[in-house]
């Protein structure tokens, strides 16, 4: 059973099926994937990560980094595949790291993008003429100035071309594009199309450009990964002799071989904020730190969230190296339970890893539940 229904859940539930188990998945609501702006961080320098960084989820599966990088192409293999048969094809791998343009003409790095989305690599495009598609109607997306950065910043020869939507509502934004068939323009001038993200159908030699929350991009990734799962909200579990029988969602209970928690950080309220620190709660598991508990990290840790937010989401979970998650005195209390994803604490949730981290751990989370049960 998988408790989550964002990325990592749904990485997890992949390698459980991989693995020949039979996977339930239960969530609350869609998780944080919605907030995803179509550029997909999976990890910038896999040595260096294993090498600095302890605590992070990576290096604490204690695999080599040849092994670690067999399970990455592993995993993004299976994701690919299984992204595409629900209608989302992505392009990319984690070896790679290209520069997408986004709403703004600003560059965002990426690993993996959808592949509405491949064809603006900007380094791909310097020098090249390319139209940058507006729509007068909407009020918070401005073409012309998207072009300036891009002619500015990268060296495109970029320039904006309007085309008017008249049956937009007013006060249009960027949102009300999305499920819309691409405008024709009226000629072509220019070697490639930039079009602002959620039209559809777009012509060739064109592409999307990277959003800003709540994003186009998001909505099609949680589309894709969130049909099947059984929408519930877990609010306990049984255990007994060291194993977690079964979660209680309100009078049902969901019983299981092996559990997988992908219950995010803030947002998915698998981390919450307690008198004492961040707490885990459901079952009071340890949150961590840069290595320490929580709870015992003074006035400065418990108060973290108002002092610096970027460093606090670096608190969560720890696991041992089949990603069993630690309580505060770093044991493993449940045998059959795994954790995957943003719960998990020791890297930058909106970094170079961002979204490394729920695919392989939630591959790997799945994988080792399946030979557990």
């Amino acid at each position: 059973m998988v408790i989550g229904g964002g990325f990592a859940g749904f990485c997890a539930a992949l390698g459980a099926r991989r693995a020949g188990a039979e996977v339930t998945v239960v969530a609350r609501a869609p998780g944080a994937t919605a907030l995803y702006a179509g550029a997909m961080e999976v990890v910038d320098d896999l040595d260096a990560t294993l090498k600095t960084e302890p605590h992070h989820p990576f290096t604490r599966l204690g695999l080599d980094p040849v092994r670690l990088a067999t399970e990455l192409d592993t995993a993004i293999q299976a994701l690919l595949l299984a992204l595409e048969k629900g209608g989302l094809k992505f392009e990319g791998g984690w070896r790679t790291r290209g520069l997408y343009a986004d709403i703004h003409g600003l560059a965002r790095p990426a690993n993996l993008v959808p592949a509405t989305v491949a064809g603006g690599e900007l380094r791909a495009l310097a020098g090249r003429r390319v139209v940058v598609v507006g729509v007068p109607q909407v009020g918070d997306y401005d073409a012309a100035s998207t072009a300036q950065a891009l002619k500015e910043l990268h060296g495109i020869q970029a320039f904006a071309e309007d085309v008017s939507i008249p049956d937009l509502p007013a006060s249009a934004s960027l949102t009300d594009l999305y499920g819309r068939r691409a405008p024709a323009l009226a000629k072509a001038r220019a070697a490639s199309v930039a079009y602002p993200p959620g039209f559809t159908s777009l012509p060739a030699d064109s592409f999307e450009l990277l959003a800003a929350p709540p994003s186009p991009h998001g909505w099609r990734l949680q589309q894709a990964i969130g049909p099947g799962a059984v929408k519930a909200d877990v609010q306990a579990f049984e255990s007994a002799g060291g194993r977690i029988t079964a979660a209680r969602a309100g009078d049902d209970a969901f019983r299981a071989d092996a559990f997988v928690l992908a219950s995010g950080h803030h947002i998915g309220g698998g981390i919450r904020a307690g008198t004492r620190g961040a707490i885990e709660p459901l079952l009071g598991l340890g949150v961590f730190y840069e290595g320490r508990p929580a709870s015992s990290g003074g006035a400065r840790l418990r108060h973290l969230e108002y002092l610096d937010a970027a460093a606090e989401m670096r608190s969560g979970l720890l696991t041992d190296n089949r990603l069993r998650p630690l309580d505060e005195q770093g044991a493993v209390p449940y045998a059959n339970l795994f954790a995957a994803g943003a719960v998990l604490g020791g890297y930058d949730y909106a970094g170079a890893c961002g979204f490394g981290v729920p695919l392989l751990t939630g591959w790997l989370a799945g994988t080792f539940a399946a030979k557990a049960a």
